[in-house]
């Protein structure tokens, strides 16, 4: 798995890449100081990255524009890095992978990557069926850009809400429990109440069932 760091803070860069080496699926990781690198980099980038841990707050483009050149090419699970809570609104909003806090916790790192490798390697896995797309009654999941239409419009997913999606879809119709879905898709902490799995299972039941009662 290729990883990519954007970040102008060059301790956050180090204390990432630090982690990251860790990682035994990890094969690959390359630093940008800023937005523009990054840009370029992932314009000429061969093979693309799997993975982008990208700063929001940056002096040139911030993490939002980098984010958007990203997705022009083949979508790489985005990971957010900031300061501040309030931004992973936003994040979700653009669909981001996840978010980390800075000061970075190293077993929530582990635990980001860990998630995005199962869900990276599913998505392969499905590619050797059909490329892009999975589809279950009018709803159609495409993998590689990671969009869902229901009845030929697109169905606005926030990022866990997706990754929900794909959980139970991987699944193939087995019963997953709170505490599977819990690890698979928050990382299980603490914080983590069972009660967030019932309110975005409801969600997602909302958006994509004709009749969700």
């Amino acid at each position: 798995m290729r990883a990519i760091i954007v970040d102008d803070e060059a301790p956050a860069r180090r204390r990432l890449r630090g982690v990251l080496q860790q990682i035994s699926t990890v094969t690959r990781i390359d630093e940008c100081a800023n937005g523009r690198e990054a840009v370029e980099l992932l314009r000429r980038g061969a093979p693309p990255p799997d993975l982008v841990f990208l700063d929001i707050q940056m002096p040139d483009l911030d993490g939002f524009a980098v984010a958007a050149a990203a997705n022009q090419e083949r979508p790489p699970a985005i990971v957010f890095v900031t300061a501040f809570e309030e931004h992973a609104v936003r994040a979700f909003e653009i669909q981001a992978f996840d978010y980390l806090l800075k000061p970075f916790d190293d077993e929530r790192i582990i635990a980001t990557v860990k998630r995005a490798a199962d869900f990276l390697e599913w998505i392969r896995r499905e590619g050797a069926v059909d490329p892009a797309l999975h589809g279950f009654g009018d709803v159609t999941v495409d993998f590689s850009r990671h969009q869902v239409r229901r009845a030929g419009r697109t169905a606005e997913l926030r990022p866990k809400e997706y990754a929900l999606l794909v959980a139970l879809l991987k699944r193939g119709g087995r019963v997953a429990s709170r505490l599977e879905l819990l690890q698979e898709v928050w990382g299980y902490a603490e914080d983590v109440m069972s009660r967030t799995v019932d309110t975005h299972v409801a969600m997602l039941r909302r958006k994509l069932e004709h009749d969700p009662a």
